[in-house]
Protein backbone atom coordinates (compact mmCIF):
# COMPACT_ATOMS: atom_id res chain seq x y z
CA UNK A 1 0.00 0.00 0.00
CA UNK A 2 2.81 2.31 1.01
CA UNK A 3 4.52 1.53 -2.32
CA UNK A 4 1.00 2.59 -4.40
CA UNK A 5 0.79 6.06 -2.09
CA UNK A 6 4.23 7.12 -3.24
CA UNK A 7 3.70 5.99 -7.04
CA UNK A 8 0.38 8.33 -6.71
CA UNK A 9 2.19 11.03 -4.72
CA UNK A 10 5.40 10.83 -7.74
CA UNK A 11 2.43 11.62 -10.25
CA UNK A 12 1.20 14.59 -9.24
CA UNK A 13 4.23 15.93 -8.36
CA UNK A 14 5.67 15.19 -12.18
CA UNK A 15 2.36 16.34 -13.85
CA UNK A 16 2.79 19.62 -11.54
CA UNK A 17 6.33 20.38 -12.66
CA UNK A 18 5.29 19.97 -16.06
CA UNK A 19 2.04 22.33 -15.76
CA UNK A 20 4.63 24.84 -14.36
CA UNK A 21 7.18 24.05 -17.09
CA UNK A 22 5.04 23.51 -19.84
CA UNK A 23 2.36 26.26 -19.78
CA UNK A 24 2.05 30.10 -18.16
CA UNK A 25 -0.80 30.47 -15.96
CA UNK A 26 -3.58 33.06 -17.55
CA UNK A 27 -3.20 36.39 -16.87
CA UNK A 28 -4.41 39.69 -17.68
CA UNK A 29 -0.90 41.67 -18.00
CA UNK A 30 2.25 41.80 -16.57
CA UNK A 31 3.31 41.96 -12.54
CA UNK A 32 3.83 44.40 -9.85
CA UNK A 33 7.52 42.70 -9.40
CA UNK A 34 8.03 42.89 -13.34
CA UNK A 35 6.84 46.72 -13.91
CA UNK A 36 8.49 47.89 -11.16
CA UNK A 37 11.92 46.84 -12.75
CA UNK A 38 11.03 49.44 -15.31
CA UNK A 39 13.85 46.85 -16.95
CA UNK A 40 14.87 47.59 -20.57
CA UNK A 41 12.28 44.91 -22.72
CA UNK A 42 13.21 44.22 -26.26
CA UNK A 43 14.57 48.03 -26.44
CA UNK A 44 11.27 49.21 -24.76
CA UNK A 45 12.58 50.63 -21.51
CA UNK A 46 10.87 53.28 -19.24
CA UNK A 47 11.30 54.40 -15.70
CA UNK A 48 9.54 53.65 -12.69
CA UNK A 49 8.90 56.69 -10.28
CA UNK A 50 6.67 56.40 -7.31
CA UNK A 51 4.12 59.38 -7.02
CA UNK A 52 4.96 61.92 -4.94
CA UNK A 53 3.72 65.70 -4.00
CA UNK A 54 6.57 67.34 -6.17
CA UNK A 55 5.71 64.78 -9.18
CA UNK A 56 2.78 65.52 -9.05
CA UNK A 57 3.11 69.13 -9.03
CA UNK A 58 6.21 68.85 -11.82
CA UNK A 59 3.75 66.94 -14.20
CA UNK A 60 0.98 69.15 -13.96
CA UNK A 61 0.40 70.65 -17.06
CA UNK A 62 -1.60 73.69 -17.34
CA UNK A 63 -4.52 73.05 -20.27
CA UNK A 64 -6.14 76.25 -20.39
CA UNK A 65 -7.14 77.63 -23.73
CA UNK A 66 -7.62 80.72 -24.28
CA UNK A 67 -8.08 83.85 -27.68
CA UNK A 68 -5.32 85.44 -28.76
CA UNK A 69 -4.79 89.30 -28.75
CA UNK A 70 -6.01 90.16 -32.54
CA UNK A 71 -9.27 88.03 -31.43
CA UNK A 72 -10.07 89.81 -28.47
CA UNK A 73 -9.10 93.43 -29.79
CA UNK A 74 -10.80 92.46 -33.20
CA UNK A 75 -13.22 95.58 -33.87
CA UNK A 76 -17.03 95.03 -34.23
CA UNK A 77 -18.37 94.95 -37.90
CA UNK A 78 -20.51 97.53 -38.85
CA UNK A 79 -23.68 96.31 -38.65
CA UNK A 80 -25.88 99.38 -39.10
CA UNK A 81 -24.78 99.61 -42.57
CA UNK A 82 -25.22 97.55 -46.02
CA UNK A 83 -23.19 94.70 -47.32
CA UNK A 84 -22.10 93.58 -50.55
CA UNK A 85 -24.69 90.45 -51.10
CA UNK A 86 -27.54 92.05 -48.74
CA UNK A 87 -30.82 92.21 -50.63
CA UNK A 88 -32.81 95.04 -50.48
CA UNK A 89 -36.96 95.84 -51.09
CA UNK A 90 -36.86 99.15 -53.14
CA UNK A 91 -40.04 101.39 -53.56
CA UNK A 92 -40.80 104.27 -54.77
CA UNK A 93 -43.75 106.89 -54.45
CA UNK A 94 -44.17 109.81 -57.16
CA UNK A 95 -46.30 112.90 -56.47
CA UNK A 96 -47.15 113.65 -59.84
CA UNK A 97 -50.12 112.09 -62.44
CA UNK A 98 -48.49 110.47 -65.26
CA UNK A 99 -45.30 109.53 -62.86
CA UNK A 100 -41.53 108.63 -63.99
CA UNK A 101 -42.14 104.69 -63.19
CA UNK A 102 -45.93 105.11 -63.03
CA UNK A 103 -47.47 105.83 -65.46
CA UNK A 104 -50.85 105.31 -64.51
CA UNK A 105 -51.11 107.90 -61.83
CA UNK A 106 -50.15 108.90 -58.27
CA UNK A 107 -48.48 106.12 -56.40
CA UNK A 108 -46.15 103.40 -55.04
CA UNK A 109 -44.04 101.47 -57.87
CA UNK A 110 -42.23 98.69 -56.25
CA UNK A 111 -39.60 97.71 -58.08
CA UNK A 112 -37.57 93.73 -58.46
CA UNK A 113 -35.83 92.94 -55.51
CA UNK A 114 -32.04 94.07 -55.69
CA UNK A 115 -29.31 92.37 -54.52
CA UNK A 116 -25.71 94.11 -53.90
CA UNK A 117 -23.70 92.88 -55.94
CA UNK A 118 -19.56 92.06 -55.42
CA UNK A 119 -18.72 95.91 -56.51
CA UNK A 120 -20.98 96.86 -53.87
CA UNK A 121 -23.59 98.38 -56.38
CA UNK A 122 -27.62 98.32 -56.81
CA UNK A 123 -29.16 99.10 -60.17
CA UNK A 124 -32.08 101.48 -59.77
CA UNK A 125 -33.82 102.25 -62.59
CA UNK A 126 -33.55 106.11 -64.25
CA UNK A 127 -30.72 106.46 -62.01
CA UNK A 128 -28.50 103.45 -62.98
CA UNK A 129 -25.77 101.80 -60.60
CA UNK A 130 -25.82 103.15 -57.04
CA UNK A 131 -22.92 102.65 -54.21
CA UNK A 132 -24.94 100.53 -51.59
CA UNK A 133 -22.29 98.22 -49.54
CA UNK A 134 -20.51 100.78 -46.57
CA UNK A 135 -24.01 102.82 -46.57
CA UNK A 136 -26.76 102.66 -43.85
CA UNK A 137 -30.57 102.46 -45.40
CA UNK A 138 -30.57 106.08 -44.56
CA UNK A 139 -27.76 107.57 -46.57
CA UNK A 140 -28.63 104.86 -49.61
CA UNK A 141 -32.33 106.55 -49.21
CA UNK A 142 -31.11 110.00 -49.78
CA UNK A 143 -29.13 109.40 -52.31
CA UNK A 144 -31.58 107.43 -54.34
CA UNK A 145 -34.25 109.89 -53.52
CA UNK A 146 -31.31 112.88 -54.86
CA UNK A 147 -30.97 110.70 -58.76
CA UNK A 148 -34.40 110.48 -58.72
CA UNK A 149 -35.44 113.87 -57.83
CA UNK A 150 -33.66 115.02 -60.64
CA UNK A 151 -36.54 113.20 -63.15
CA UNK A 152 -39.52 113.65 -61.02
CA UNK A 153 -41.55 115.46 -58.94
CA UNK A 154 -40.89 115.27 -55.01
CA UNK A 155 -39.93 111.36 -54.91
CA UNK A 156 -40.30 109.10 -51.92
CA UNK A 157 -37.93 106.09 -51.57
CA UNK A 158 -38.54 103.19 -49.01
CA UNK A 159 -36.37 100.95 -48.28
CA UNK A 160 -36.66 97.58 -46.72
CA UNK A 161 -33.79 94.76 -46.17
CA UNK A 162 -34.81 91.18 -47.46
CA UNK A 163 -31.93 89.43 -46.41
CA UNK A 164 -28.47 90.14 -44.98
CA UNK A 165 -26.44 87.83 -46.67
CA UNK A 166 -23.75 90.15 -46.87
CA UNK A 167 -22.04 89.23 -43.08
CA UNK A 168 -22.50 85.30 -42.50
CA UNK A 169 -20.80 83.35 -39.87
CA UNK A 170 -21.54 78.92 -40.01
CA UNK A 171 -21.82 77.95 -36.41
CA UNK A 172 -21.56 74.01 -36.23
CA UNK A 173 -20.54 70.97 -34.10
CA UNK A 174 -22.98 69.88 -30.81
CA UNK A 175 -25.61 72.93 -31.54
CA UNK A 176 -29.01 72.21 -31.61
CA UNK A 177 -29.37 73.99 -34.51
CA UNK A 178 -26.38 73.90 -36.68
CA UNK A 179 -26.65 76.50 -39.76
CA UNK A 180 -25.08 79.58 -41.72
CA UNK A 181 -26.58 82.94 -39.46
CA UNK A 182 -26.00 86.58 -40.42
CA UNK A 183 -24.23 88.88 -38.06
CA UNK A 184 -27.24 91.46 -37.01
CA UNK A 185 -27.20 93.47 -34.05
CA UNK A 186 -27.77 91.61 -31.57
CA UNK A 187 -25.53 88.55 -33.03
CA UNK A 188 -22.30 90.33 -32.92
CA UNK A 189 -20.74 87.93 -30.36
CA UNK A 190 -20.07 85.09 -30.01
CA UNK A 191 -22.89 84.15 -27.05
CA UNK A 192 -25.74 85.61 -28.75
CA UNK A 193 -24.82 83.97 -31.91
CA UNK A 194 -24.29 80.25 -29.98
CA UNK A 195 -27.92 81.19 -28.91
CA UNK A 196 -29.28 81.78 -32.07
CA UNK A 197 -28.07 78.17 -33.01
CA UNK A 198 -29.95 76.36 -30.15
CA UNK A 199 -26.82 76.70 -27.83
CA UNK A 200 -24.89 73.31 -27.49
CA UNK A 201 -26.51 69.80 -26.28
CA UNK A 202 -23.35 68.71 -24.04
CA UNK A 203 -22.22 69.86 -20.28
CA UNK A 204 -20.39 73.23 -21.37
CA UNK A 205 -17.85 71.66 -19.13
CA UNK A 206 -16.27 69.77 -22.02
CA UNK A 207 -17.25 71.40 -25.17
CA UNK A 208 -14.15 72.97 -26.85
CA UNK A 209 -15.05 76.37 -28.71
CA UNK A 210 -13.16 77.29 -32.10
CA UNK A 211 -13.26 79.90 -34.11
CA UNK A 212 -11.77 80.12 -37.11
CA UNK A 213 -11.20 83.76 -39.52
CA UNK A 214 -8.96 83.06 -42.85
CA UNK A 215 -6.32 81.21 -41.36
CA UNK A 216 -6.25 82.00 -37.61
CA UNK A 217 -7.71 79.56 -35.04
CA UNK A 218 -8.59 79.95 -31.88
CA UNK A 219 -9.74 77.75 -29.00
CA UNK A 220 -11.63 78.16 -25.82
CA UNK A 221 -13.39 76.04 -23.04
CA UNK A 222 -17.13 77.18 -23.55
CA UNK A 223 -17.10 77.63 -19.78
CA UNK A 224 -14.53 79.87 -19.65
CA UNK A 225 -16.89 81.53 -22.52
CA UNK A 226 -18.94 81.76 -19.92
CA UNK A 227 -17.15 82.98 -16.98
CA UNK A 228 -14.57 85.86 -18.60
CA UNK A 229 -16.93 88.31 -20.45
CA UNK A 230 -13.86 88.94 -22.42
CA UNK A 231 -13.62 85.80 -24.54
CA UNK A 232 -17.22 86.71 -25.87
CA UNK A 233 -15.48 88.11 -28.76
CA UNK A 234 -16.35 90.39 -31.95
CA UNK A 235 -17.18 88.10 -34.88
CA UNK A 236 -16.11 89.05 -38.71
CA UNK A 237 -18.10 88.01 -41.61
CA UNK A 238 -17.05 84.56 -42.61
CA UNK A 239 -16.20 83.41 -39.39
CA UNK A 240 -16.72 79.59 -38.50
CA UNK A 241 -17.90 78.53 -34.95
CA UNK A 242 -16.97 74.52 -34.01
CA UNK A 243 -18.32 73.44 -31.11
CA UNK A 244 -17.23 69.90 -30.45
CA UNK A 245 -16.70 67.85 -27.03
CA UNK A 246 -13.33 67.45 -25.75
CA UNK A 247 -11.21 64.39 -27.88
CA UNK A 248 -9.24 63.66 -24.89
CA UNK A 249 -9.13 60.01 -24.08
CA UNK A 250 -7.45 57.51 -21.49
CA UNK A 251 -7.51 53.88 -21.42
CA UNK A 252 -7.67 51.59 -17.94
CA UNK A 253 -6.83 47.79 -17.71
CA UNK A 254 -6.16 45.43 -15.73
CA UNK A 255 -8.04 44.62 -12.43
CA UNK A 256 -10.88 46.79 -12.58
CA UNK A 257 -14.42 46.47 -13.01
CA UNK A 258 -14.23 48.06 -16.25
CA UNK A 259 -11.54 47.89 -18.78
CA UNK A 260 -12.12 50.46 -21.58
CA UNK A 261 -11.13 53.58 -23.73
CA UNK A 262 -13.00 56.39 -22.19
CA UNK A 263 -13.28 59.91 -22.90
CA UNK A 264 -12.50 62.05 -20.50
CA UNK A 265 -15.90 63.07 -18.45
CA UNK A 266 -14.85 66.70 -17.28
CA UNK A 267 -11.94 69.22 -18.09
CA UNK A 268 -9.89 68.05 -15.19
CA UNK A 269 -9.43 64.44 -14.91
CA UNK A 270 -7.63 62.92 -11.85
CA UNK A 271 -6.39 59.13 -11.45
CA UNK A 272 -9.05 58.64 -8.82
CA UNK A 273 -11.46 60.17 -10.71
CA UNK A 274 -10.36 58.09 -13.47
CA UNK A 275 -11.03 54.78 -11.17
CA UNK A 276 -14.01 55.64 -10.45
CA UNK A 277 -15.16 56.31 -14.11
CA UNK A 278 -14.43 53.18 -15.02
CA UNK A 279 -16.02 51.63 -11.95
CA UNK A 280 -12.89 51.02 -9.28
CA UNK A 281 -10.37 48.20 -8.45
CA UNK A 282 -11.89 44.43 -8.94
CA UNK A 283 -11.84 43.69 -4.77
CA UNK A 284 -11.15 40.07 -5.51
CA UNK A 285 -8.20 40.19 -7.39
CA UNK A 286 -6.79 44.25 -7.65
CA UNK A 287 -4.08 44.82 -5.91
CA UNK A 288 -4.47 48.29 -4.79
CA UNK A 289 -0.23 48.80 -4.05
CA UNK A 290 -0.17 48.30 -7.92
CA UNK A 291 -1.67 51.26 -9.47
CA UNK A 292 0.31 52.22 -12.84
CA UNK A 293 -0.08 54.96 -14.85
CA UNK A 294 1.69 55.20 -17.86
CA UNK A 295 3.03 57.87 -20.04
CA UNK A 296 5.52 59.35 -22.59
CA UNK A 297 6.86 62.85 -21.29
CA UNK A 298 8.13 65.86 -23.29
CA UNK A 299 11.31 66.71 -22.74
CA UNK A 300 10.91 69.88 -21.12
CA UNK A 301 9.11 67.67 -17.98
CA UNK A 302 11.40 64.89 -18.39
CA UNK A 303 13.95 67.38 -17.38
CA UNK A 304 12.55 68.20 -14.23
CA UNK A 305 11.84 64.79 -13.52
CA UNK A 306 15.33 63.41 -13.57
CA UNK A 307 17.50 66.83 -13.49
CA UNK A 308 21.07 64.60 -12.84
CA UNK A 309 20.87 63.32 -17.00
CA UNK A 310 20.52 64.94 -20.28
CA UNK A 311 17.47 64.44 -21.70
CA UNK A 312 17.33 64.86 -25.50
CA UNK A 313 13.99 63.14 -26.58
CA UNK A 314 10.48 61.98 -24.33
CA UNK A 315 10.56 59.91 -21.47
CA UNK A 316 8.44 56.83 -21.25
CA UNK A 317 7.34 56.59 -17.50
CA UNK A 318 5.72 54.51 -15.45
CA UNK A 319 3.79 56.15 -12.39
CA UNK A 320 2.97 54.24 -9.24
CA UNK A 321 0.52 55.37 -6.61
CA UNK A 322 -0.51 52.83 -3.45
CA UNK A 323 -3.53 53.09 -2.32
CA UNK A 324 -2.96 51.65 0.79
CA UNK A 325 -0.58 54.33 1.80
CA UNK A 326 -2.35 57.05 4.25
CA UNK A 327 -1.58 59.46 1.44
CA UNK A 328 -2.42 57.85 -1.35
CA UNK A 329 -5.61 58.69 -1.87
CA UNK A 330 -4.92 62.44 -1.84
CA UNK A 331 -1.79 61.70 -4.34
CA UNK A 332 -3.93 60.06 -6.69
CA UNK A 333 -6.70 62.90 -6.35
CA UNK A 334 -3.92 65.53 -7.38
CA UNK A 335 -2.21 63.56 -9.82
CA UNK A 336 -3.91 64.77 -13.21
CA UNK A 337 -4.48 62.76 -16.05
CA UNK A 338 -3.12 63.63 -19.51
CA UNK A 339 -4.63 62.59 -22.97
CA UNK A 340 -3.95 59.32 -24.04
CA UNK A 341 -2.79 58.11 -20.64
CA UNK A 342 -2.82 54.31 -19.67
CA UNK A 343 -3.96 53.18 -16.41
CA UNK A 344 -3.07 49.38 -14.95
CA UNK A 345 -4.13 48.31 -11.63
CA UNK A 346 -2.10 44.67 -11.11
CA UNK A 347 -3.72 41.39 -10.06
CA UNK A 348 -2.94 41.01 -6.08
CA UNK A 349 -0.27 37.83 -5.62
CA UNK A 350 -2.95 35.66 -3.75
CA UNK A 351 -4.15 35.28 -7.16
CA UNK A 352 -1.70 34.03 -8.82
CA UNK A 353 -1.55 31.02 -5.54
CA UNK A 354 -5.46 30.79 -6.19
CA UNK A 355 -5.19 30.08 -9.88
CA UNK A 356 -1.87 27.57 -9.08
CA UNK A 357 -3.84 25.63 -6.77
CA UNK A 358 -7.34 25.96 -9.48
CA UNK A 359 -4.54 24.55 -12.20
CA UNK A 360 -3.32 21.67 -9.76
CA UNK A 361 -6.49 20.85 -8.50
CA UNK A 362 -7.69 18.06 -11.57
CA UNK A 363 -4.49 16.61 -10.66
CA UNK A 364 -4.80 16.16 -7.22
CA UNK A 365 -8.37 14.41 -7.96
CA UNK A 366 -6.66 12.42 -10.47
CA UNK A 367 -4.28 11.38 -7.61
CA UNK A 368 -7.50 10.67 -5.60
CA UNK A 369 -8.95 8.50 -8.39
CA UNK A 370 -5.41 6.31 -8.36
CA UNK A 371 -5.03 5.40 -5.09
CA UNK A 372 -8.73 4.64 -5.16
CA UNK A 373 -7.82 2.25 -8.39
CA UNK A 374 -4.85 0.90 -6.59
CA UNK A 375 -6.82 -0.16 -3.68
CA UNK A 376 -9.35 -1.86 -5.68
Amino acid sequence: MASKNLLSRAIVGICFLGLLAGCELPRSGPYYEELAEGEQIDGYGFHVLPVTPDISRITRVDERLGFSISFIQARAEPVNTLARGDILSITVWENIDEGLLNPQGIGATPLPNSKIDEKGMIFVPYVGLVQAAGRTLNQLRTSIQRELSEKTLNPQVDLIPVESNGRLVSVQGTVNAPGIYPIEPPTTHILPMMARAGGVNLDPEIVRLKLRRGRIQGEIWLSDLYDEPRNDVHLKSGDAIIAERDRRIFTALGALNQSATVQFPTREVSVIRALGTVGGLRDATADPTGIFLFREEPVEISQRLFPDRTITEPQRVAYIIDLTEPSGLFLARDFMMRDRDTIYVTTAPFVRWLKILQAISPLVNFSGSVRSLGGF
